[in-house]
């Protein structure tokens, strides 16, 4: 069965305030899902108290992004990869190490990941409950030009270096399988109703209309073929079976 991040799914969202921004409305969106024993992955801008907090209460566990915005914490990961490197020059086969190498969109990939799993009670880790820090290195090459990024991970849960390059990989198709096909199939970004609860009511009916089409091949020709015929919409909506 296929879960909500690869079929493009969404489960839940909530409205940020005029004056506020996402950090704000995570907690509530978190109070609303049944998350038990589930893996929440976060950006780095969603890496705060309040919200890792609010998922240990709905008893499931947290992997996050560090960026600056956590500036010691942040700082301690880059120096723990540093000297990890430093004392282990090759990457052995094993649990804390985990690589894939593969092709997209031409691009040539090839991603590296590293874990430490012994978070030290006196770390900035510690402080954050982490059970596995983490180091994701994508090299990717297309056209000739090469490029390397480094990403920093922490979770509450302990995870192995697969299971870590699985879980970051399974967070990027929120963008690719959903953010993505919102903008260009929907053309979410150029929409311009403004008046009233006009917004507000699209950008629920975009997502459940995502939903019930799916996100295969051909979102446009299935929101066309639902207008033309009524049988292949009542489908679309469970009514009837053909």
């Amino acid at each position: 069965m296929l879960g909500a991040q690869e079929a493009g799914l969404s489960l839940g969202q909530q409205k940020v305030d005029a004056k506020s921004n996402e950090i704000t409305a995570i907690p509530e969106l978190v109070k609303l899902l049944e998350l038990s024993v589930s893996l929440v992955t976060i950006d780095a801008m969603g890496y705060q108290k309040k919200i890792t907090t609010a998922i240990f209460k709905k008893n499931a566990d947290y992997l996050s992004a560090v960026k600056g915005n956590q500036k010691k914490l942040y700082g301690e990961l880059i120096r723990a990869f540093e000297q990890y490197w430093q004392d282990q020059p090759k990457d052995a086969s094993g649990k804390a190490f985990s690589e894939q190498k593969g092709s997209s969109h031409g691009r040539v990939e090839h991603r590296r990941c590293w874990v430490i799993n012994n978070i030290t009670a006196d770390s900035n880790a510690d402080d954050w409950k982490a059970k596995t820090i983490a180091a994701v290195q994508l090299d990717s090459q297309k056209k000739g030009k090469g490029n390397t990024l480094i990403r920093h991970f922490i979770s509450s849960r302990k995870r192995f270096a697969d299971e870590i390059l699985q879980a970051t990989r399974k967070h990027w198709l929120v963008e690719n399988q959903l953010h993505w096909v919102l903008d260009v199939a929907f053309d979410e970004d150029r929409c311009r109703a403004r008046e009233g609860f006009a917004a507000e009511k699209l950008a629920v009916a975009r997502p459940v209309t995502l939903n019930l089409l799916s996100v295969k091949a051909g979102i446009k020709n299935k929101r066309k073929n639902c207008g033309w015929c009524e049988n292949y919409m009542m489908k679309v909506l469970g009514l009837i079976n053909i």
